[in-house]
């Protein structure tokens, strides 16, 4: 499936309160699994971040 087919079929068009980012990968290959995560790596920084932030 293309990132675009996932995003439609799972309804992540309609979120409006949730940050989210496809990426396509392969893990046969490897490819795009670093990306992947390096993304969700730096979300959960930023919401530490804000959590120390707001105490």
């Amino acid at each position: 499936m293309t990132p675009t087919e996932v995003c439609e079929g799972l309804g992540l068009f309609d979120l409006r309160n949730r940050k989210w980012h496809i990426k396509g990968s392969c893990a046969l290959e490897g490819d795009g699994l670093f990306e992947g995560l390096d993304w969700l790596a730096s979300i959960l920084k930023e919401k530490k971040a804000a959590e120390y932030s707001s105490i």
